[in-house]
């Protein structure tokens, strides 16, 4: 398989004393094209039942920073492999190597251990849910999602937020809702990665016993696809159907 011949190539380039930079030929999803990049391969995750690249480089948008390659998604018959001389590279990678600051597989799991998502690299944001208790008993209680993700209770919640939550117009919104909220309901925290699909699908398997509090962005992005939802049923159209 060439998932399988990937791996291989990538992990031959780590056994090299120099290392090097690769490139290839990826499918966007989301945006149904096809994109070069060339970035510094950094470590290899088996997750979501697929091998991912994690690499830092020129992205499919043309920006440097990190991202997370499914390898079955490459569409390149063999990575290229650049050495360090080579004018393809981005400066910006020679310029790490250079002063030795190339990025490391401990730098990607000290992110990964910091929030809840698997894209580490996207923003970080507090985390605030509140369920139903016996839906929380049932069905979050005792789970595992991340280290960061676990039982708050009511009382604690406004200190947190103040602490947690930098904007002030955000943290007013939140403790609005939480005043309106009773607090004999369960209430969970936690760090997540904002936009980790993972992270959404989950979130959205919680509903409609779980809602989302914080952070404010996510939170109406679950009202507005809730709303889409009672409009697929017509629910909004006319409330008596």
């Amino acid at each position: 398989m060439r998932v399988d011949s990937y791996q291989q190539q990538i992990e031959a380039l780590w056994q090299t004393p120099d290392g090097g930079v690769i490139q290839f030929d990826n499918w966007v999803v989301r945006q149904r094209r096809t994109a070069t990049v060339t970035v510094y391969p950094v470590c290899v995750h088996y997750a979501r039942r697929a091998k991912y690249l994690s690499a830092y480089g020129q992205d499919p948008d043309g920006h440097i920073g990190w991202h997370n390659y499914r390898l079955d998604r490459i569409r390149s018959p063999h990575l290229r492999v650049l050495p360090w001389g080579d004018p393809a590279v981005p400066p910006e990678l020679k310029t790490l190597r250079d002063t030795g600051q190339l990025p490391t597989p401990e730098q990607v799991q000290v992110q990964l251990a910091a929030a809840w998502g698997f894209n580490f690299y996207l923003p970080k944001a507090l985390l605030i849910m509140r369920f139903e208790p016996e839906f929380a008993h049932g069905y979050v209680q005792d789970t595992e999602r991340h280290p960061t993700f676990g039982p708050v209770s009511y009382g604690e919640l406004a200190q947190l937020v103040h602490i947690e939550v930098a904007e002030a117009t955000e943290q007013q919104e939140i403790l609005q809702v939480l005043a309106q909220r009773p607090a004999t309901d369960a209430y969970y925290r936690g760090w997540m990665r904002v936009g980790d699909i993972n992270v959404t699908m989950r979130l959205r398997d919680w509903r409609p016993q779980g809602e989302v509090i914080a952070p404010l962005v996510v939170r109406q992005q679950m009202m507005s696809e809730a709303a889409r939802e009672l409009d697929n049923y017509g629910i909004l159209r006319n409330p008596a159907i």
